[in-house]
This record gives C-alpha cells, structure tokens and sequence, in this order.
C-alpha cells in the first residue's frame, strides 16, 4: 500500500466540569496532562467536544490555556470562533495575548453568514492573530452557515492556513481537497470513523473527538499509514471502528464515561444531555477494555 508520512491525528478535547455545572479546570487539566503522553500532533481545545457553546469566554481562554500547557503551545490550537465577528476579534486578541501560537475559527453559527459577512469575518480574525496561523472550521450542520468548496477558496484567500471540515463524508472533504488544488492548505476532516479514506483523498488528517478518550486505537491507524503497512492498518481500522461505535459515534456521555474508566472524574456536562445508564456504562466498560 502507499505510505502517508504526513497523515496527522488531532484530538478535540472535551472540558470537564462538576456536579452542579461549574468548570473544573483542575479535573480538565489532569485529563489533557494524562493524554499529553501520547504522541498525538496536536489538539483542538474548546471545539464542539469542548462544549465551547456552553463556555464565557474567560472559561474557554482558560480551558485553551491548560491545553497549551499540558500539550506545549506548538500542538495546541485554541478555538477562538464565535457567532460574530466583534466577539471572535476579541477572543482573538486574548489568545494571542495568552501565549496561543496555534487559532482556529468555526463559522459565524446561529445567524447563517452571508458571503461577504463571512468573508469579513475571516479577514478579521487573520489580521488580529498577527502572522500566527488560523485554521478555518466548517460545520454547517450545526453553524447553519453553508460553505461550498468554490467559496472555501475565497475563504483561502483571506489568509487561512488550514480548514477543518466536520458533518461531511470524505467523498465531500475530496471536492473541498480538489477546489483548494495546489494550494498546499491543509485540510483536516471531523469522522473518526474515516481516517484512512480522507488521508487517501488528500486530506491531512482528521481531528477526532473519540481520540481524545480512546487515543490508542487511532494512533495505530496513524502510524500505519505512515508506514504504508497494511496488515497493521487493517487490525487498527478494526479497534479505531470499534472505539467510534462504543462511544455512538464520540457522543459526549460516552467519551466522559470513558474518561471516568480512566480515573478520572469527568460525568458531568453543561451541554443539555443525559449521562448514559448504568447498564450502558457497564457495556461500554466490557466494549473498549482492550482499548484503553
């Protein structure tokens, strides 16, 4: 098989907190510094896994910096998107200010973006993160702001160094590859379930949210494609699929149950979901025990 040397595993990293919905920043960082000893590329703090939505945004600079520290400032990238272009300017500033070297930005959400409001958004944030690279961050399915690969080009052109493209199979990440063309701008998918078939599209990598509980099974996959080494890519594809259907698909309850398995104290959530029942729990411990 072709070896990928450059293929790439980020982790998107959930945040913990307690029982009654307060962010415990000490919890979140024991759970970055025990993932920090694997030789994961990087990680995306206080994305969608991060529960950013539901993050003031000194919560969500905090949780970016505990990320920085555990994981170094060169394989960490702090989301700084927002719902406008004002608040991700600010964010921006203060990341900047905070030590970030690494930003990344999802569309305007809620309110879908028009174009030119979009276009703004990005020039925008690019200028306020002086010289540091940005990654762009598409997810219509929960942003509501549409970006076809014509417009992602025009998106390029603001200054984006990268983009990371979630909801989307590969077969779409492949037209969003073929617009960029030679352009070299990396692009990154969100299915942790297909991390071989975007790597062989073009892509750089994945940015997966079931890494950040379950890390082992997708680094496998990583450092097979690397080696072009197909017996041992088939075995991990086996474990990663594994890890992807035990935790439906890095539903939150699931990853935090996962972490709990791990010693850590990670149950709670502030987005408005049920942890999994106790029977669940049970079966998930028996599902990835030989994935820990």
């Amino acid at each position: 098989m072709t070896a990928y040397p450059r293929a790439n595993l980020i982790s998107a990293l959930t945040t913990l907190f307690g029982p009654h919905g307060a962010l415990d920043l000490g919890a979140t960082r024991a759970a970055y510094e025990q993932l920090a000893e694997s030789s994961l590329d990087a990680v995306f703090a206080a994305g969608t896994t991060g529960e950013f939505v539901t993050l003031t945004d000194e919560e969500r600079l905090d949780v970016c910096s505990a990320a920085g520290d555990a994981f170094g400032t060169d394989r960490t990238y702090w989301h700084v998107g927002s719902a406008s272009t004002h608040q991700a300017v600010q964010l921006t500033q203060a990341a900047v200010g905070r030590g970030a070297r690494h930003l990344a930005a999802l569309t305007p959400y809620y309110f879908a973006a028009t174009e030119s409001a979009l276009l703004s958004y990005y020039e925008a944030v690019v200028e306020q993160a002086s010289g540091l690279p940005v990654y762009g961050y598409l997810f219509p399915a929960r942003s509501t702001t549409s970006v076809d690969p014509a417009l992602l080009t025009r998106i390029a052109d603001t200054g984006i160094t990268g983009v990371k493209i979630s909801g989307q199979p590969y077969t779409v990440v492949r037209e969003y590859v073929e617009a960029l063309g030679d352009s070299n701008l990396p692009v990154y998918s969100g299915a942790d379930s297909e991390v071989v078939e975007v790597v062989e599209v073009g892509g750089a990598g994945v940015v997966s949210g079931v890494s950040s509980a379950l890390p082992k099974p997708f680094l496998e996959v990583r450092d097979a494609l690397r080696a072009g080494n197909e017996s041992a890519l088939s075995a991990a594809r086996e474990r990663a699929h594994r890890a992807v259907t035990a935790t439906r698909q890095g539903h939150l309850a699931s990853l935090k149950a996962v972490l709990e398995l791990r010693g850590l104290d990670a149950s709670s959530m502030r987005a408005p979901m049920d942890p999994i029942s106790p029977a669940d729990r049970t079966q998930l411990a028996s599902d990835v025990s030989d994935l820990l």
